[in-house]
């Protein structure tokens, strides 16, 4: 693992620009230079996407649209067409591959790709970052923001400086001096708590935690301080993982403490679902195959299994395949838990042709998805 993390990388994170609100423009000539918010229009409806003329009147995305509408009166409301996005995705990903096999997808509209290499054969990053956003803006007729770095912490933090439509390289070399100005908000798992406790100690850019020193930050925030000041040093040993070599996603946890409650292991196995959701669709992957499984003070271990007609990557459906295998557990045989677990397994990366019916209670399901991931990479939890 050493030779691994020590072994120079370059890592791509290519972020599509305002992807779904750019699509409708791209697809309907008569939206260009407007402002755009795509999203429902009843009173609880939310912004999935805001063109960049509409976030000059502040709406962003994960924003009532009500309150979007106040900001931005003149906007166009436009439903999403998830079906639309995927295409541009999967043909997205299609020029990926051509400069490499190690790609990542986090959502529908950015990936990280591994070009370390491919070098051989493309030259630099810079120039496989700049083909990829000139594949774009020629075959998808779509901007991206490309940012270049020798980790994936790194390479997500540069492509979002110059948005939109920018490439943004650092250097391994002065890797610490170009973060250190940066505010902690920008920081993975540093959320507005988080920020605010860090806050309170004076801390308040990546200079700060680089200045604070490993021993200050541990004694005070414990392993957190610790992965805190890791990254403001732009330290990431993560590797890009392809959703090719997944073969399921899982989640699992062992209570400190047997729970013999069980609206309480419910309540694990719930929030267990969401994560293993949203990581299906950070992979592009559907499950067809979910599996609960429960291990018992005395360290008996019992699964219970669900298939489904129709993959799925949707947080609703998971969450009711959880509830659904709890119940399975008779009454009479329910103990004290010392471990619950939740996986998705015989994973596709496709669909299939979805009954007619299907379709717009999916497409509301993607929708709630997409908030519930925007608020989650917002929030840094």
């Amino acid at each position: 693992m050493k030779n691994r993390v020590n072994t120079p990388r370059l890592i791509l994170h290519i972020d599509m620009d305002a992807f779904f609100a750019s699509v409708e423009q791209r697809d309907n000539p008569a939206l260009r230079g407007k402002p755009v918010l795509v999203g429902g229009r009843d009173g609880r409806a939310v912004v999935c996407a805001a063109s960049y003329e509409a976030r000059k009147f502040g709406c962003a995305a994960a924003m009532p649209m009500m309150n979007a509408l106040r900001l931005c009166p003149h906007a166009v409301t436009v439903s999403p067409r998830f079906a639309a996005y995927s295409a541009v995705s999967a043909a997205m990903r299609e020029i990926f591959e051509r400069y490499s096999p190690q790609i990542e997808p986090l959502s529908l509209d950015e990936a990280f790709v591994d070009v370390s290499a491919s070098l051989a054969l493309f030259g630099t990053a810079r120039a496989i970052g700049e083909a990829i956003r000139a594949a774009i803006a020629h075959e998808l007729q779509l901007t991206c923001s490309v940012g270049i770095g020798p980790n994936k912490f790194v390479a997500k933090i540069a492509s979002d400086l110059e948005k939109p439509n920018a490439l943004v390289e650092f250097d391994a070399a002065t890797l610490a001096e170009r973060l250190a100005p940066l505010p902690l908000r920008r920081m993975w798992g540093v959320g507005p708590v988080a920020e605010a406790s860090l806050r309170a100690e004076g801390l308040e850019t990546f200079g700060d935690v680089q200045r604070a020193g490993i021993t200050q930050l541990t004694r005070r925030f414990g392993d957190a301080g610790r992965t805190w000041f890791e990254l403001a040093h732009g330290i990431d040993d993560r590797e890009v993982e392809s959703s090719r070599e997944s073969k399921s996603v899982g989640e699992e946890e062992t209570f400190p403490v047997d729970i013999d409650d069980r609206a309480k292991v419910e309540a694990h196995l719930l929030s267990q679902a969401d994560t293993v959701a949203r990581r299906l669709r950070e992979k592009q992957l559907f499950a067809q195959v979910l599996t609960i499984k429960i291990r018992f003070s005395d360290f008996a271990t019992h699964t219970h299994a669900k298939s489904l007609l129709t993959p799925t990557d949707h947080t609703h459906e998971l969450r009711d395949a959880a509830r659904q295998l709890l119940r399975e557990f008779e009454v009479k045989e329910w103990r004290a838990v010392r471990l619950c677990g939740f996986t998705a397994s015989r994973l596709t990366a496709s669909l299939g042709q979805l009954p007619l019916f299907d379709e717009p209670k999916r497409a509301k399901l993607a929708t709630l998805d997409d908030l519930r991931d925007q608020i989650h990479r917002r929030l840094g939890r």
